[in-house]
């Protein structure tokens, strides 16, 4: 039960931060830097510390493998299991564009 929690979590704060980065790549392509792009970028910011802390790896899937039984495969996320195993190969990228698109908007301004 406690790991269909894990999962649920890791469910939502995949869709926020996945949401975030859409935002701040909007934002950038756009130039609409507001108050909310400035909030949703430290919250990403929060994110990739936490990622790089844990040694690029995510937390909740290391708590998700602790309550994984034995010989069960691991399943931290209620997503697809080719979408999961992709996400930082596609939300990395992406992050990267947004980031220096809002350094650019940032420059010019």
């Amino acid at each position: 039960m406690v790991l269909a929690w894990v999962r649920l979590f890791h469910t939502l704060v995949f869709g926020v931060m996945f949401g975030s980065i859409l935002f701040l790549l909007y934002c950038g392509l756009t130039n609409q830097l507001t108050v909310w792009t400035a909030i949703t970028f430290g919250l990403i910011s929060i994110e990739v510390v936490i990622y790089v802390a844990h040694g690029f790896r995510c937390p909740l899937r290391t708590w998700a493998e602790a309550l994984t039984p034995p010989g069960q495969a691991v399943q931290d996320i209620y997503l697809p299991p080719w979408l999961s195993s992709r996400v930082v190969a596609i939300s990395t990228p992406l992050l990267g564009v947004a980031c220096l698109l809002l350094l650019g908007r940032l420059l010019t301004q």
